[in-house]
């Protein structure tokens, strides 16, 4: 009977602990069975237009539970509220997020650093990068300051928990932040960074066939995907206007519309009258407006650009001897430099872009100054009244009107003394130019 009972007793033990402990276990291995992929590209720096593409994409999958949404993504960096809103956006999807960071040579620095810690499935291809997450600032040393600091402070705490609630390595991440660490993809890998490396998203050996059957984890619970045979891949397209948003809204194309434009403008005041150079340049400014609108800009080294065209046009009314242009290029220079660099702001000029714009701008100019230099020297050579001391011959007699051709040009003579005497071919030498005609000496 003892026996009997203490039987009893641990099968209820037993059962109770399945019951409580066991499910648990059971459902933290959630499974994902996919049968379509919704690629989206990612392949600009990350501003409010990407933000609004993923969440169209989110949209348009949000009743489909079987759809996994992937990332493609090659970014160079972007803005950092951007950057919390679209990880805000992949940690609570009801989907599947899947990312990628591909082809070879793509890469996910600063911002897209950032948004990997948040994905749960995320996958690099050989020759990739990601890495060196630390906000650009116009200071030397990004750790000066309080606002720096909580910024810091901020995305550290933040990709921390994202890391650790996707199974990844949350050091690493926070050394792509506090130290600017990249990392190639077999670095990243070692590190725990991301889950595997591979080339291509279709086909054998792709992403899709090896996610097949592994478990990741989300929000510290692990998953398990399970492809189905029959999956379809679509890719989810911009619209037109976020084709065009995403084109201006790059750092590189806004700077350079930027100053395409004020080189117009500052044509307009070497060569005025036209109004062709300073209407097709103010339109440019304004493009450009646009695009500083969706852009973290710094208004302080814009004003330093702007200072510089100022000081090239009033280098063409106030004699500097070079003094004001020298000026000008160092403030063209410097306010080129931190243009986008702000605390909270991971977008940055490329060095290419930069160099050859300045460049271009700072020889074009040159060519116009060495112009007008030119011409104006010639103007300032000639003599005051060019048509003294000529002689010309009568070409032609309307009744007391007397004409002659000179330079190609027909002109009306007039004379001190009496002109009746005059016939066509007499050859009288000019004294001046007198009003619109040519005054002669008899």
């Amino acid at each position: 009977m003892r026996n009997t009972i203490i039987t009893s007793f641990v099968t209820i033990i037993t059962f109770l602990s399945m019951h409580f402990f066991g499910n648990d276990a059971v459902a933290q291995t959630k499974e994902y069975k996919i049968n379509k992929f919704l690629i989206v590209e990612v392949n600009e720096a990350i501003t409010p237009v990407t933000l609004n593409h993923l969440k169209k994409a989110q949209e348009s999958i949000k009743n489909e539970p079987g759809t996994a949404l992937l990332i493609k993504m090659n970014t160079p960096g972007g803005l950092v509220s951007i950057t919390k809103d679209i990880m805000h956006l992949i940690a609570n999807s009801e989907n599947l997020v899947i990312g990628w960071i591909g082809p070879s040579s793509a890469s996910a620095t600063s911002a897209g650093a950032i948004i990997s810690s948040s994905i749960p499935t995320l996958y690099m291809a050989d020759g990739t990068r990601i890495g060196a997450a630390t906000p650009i600032s116009g200071s030397s040393d990004i750790k000066e300051g309080d606002m720096k600091n909580k910024i810091i402070n901020d995305l550290v705490a933040l990709v921390k928990s994202q890391a650790d609630g996707t199974g990844k390595n949350p050091k690493i991440y926070t050394k792509m932040i506090t130290e600017a660490t990249s990392l190639t993809a077999q670095e990243a890998l070692e590190e725990n960074a991301h889950n595997g490396i591979v080339d291509k998203i279709q086909g054998e050996d792709g992403l899709i066939e090896l996610i097949n059957g592994k478990e990741y984890q989300k929000h510290h619970e692990k998953y398990k995907i399970s492809v189905e045979s029959n999956h379809v891949v679509v890719t989810f397209e911009k619209t037109i206007g976020q084709k065009v948003m995403a084109f201006f809204a790059s750092p590189d194309m806004a700077y350079i519309l930027f100053l395409i434009g004020a080189a117009l403008i500052y044509l307009e005041f070497q060569a005025p009258g036209g109004f062709i150079a300073g209407s097709v340049g103010a339109v440019l400014i304004l493009v450009a407006g646009i695009s500083f609108g969706v852009l973290s800009l710094n208004v302080g080294a814009l004003l330093l650009v702007i200072a510089s065209f100022v000081l090239f046009i009033l280098e063409i009314y106030i004699t500097s001897f070079g003094i004001l242009t020298i000026a000008g290029i160092a403030s063209l220079i410097i306010g080129s430099l931190y243009l986008f660099q702000t605390e909270e702001s991971y977008l940055q000029i490329s060095a290419t872009v930069l160099f050859s714009s300045i460049g271009a701008i700072l020889s074009f100019i040159g060519l116009i100054a060495y112009i007008f230099y030119k011409s104006r020297k010639r103007i300032f050579s000639e003599p005051d009244d060019p048509y003294s001391g000529s002689t010309v011959a009568i070409s032609a007699i309307d009744g007391d009107k007397y004409y002659t051709q000179f330079n190609g040009e027909l002109w009306q003579l007039t004379a001190n003394g009496d002109m009746s005497q005059l016939k066509v071919g007499d050859k009288v030498t000019i004294i001046k130019k007198d009003n619109v005609k040519l005054l002669i000496n008899i």
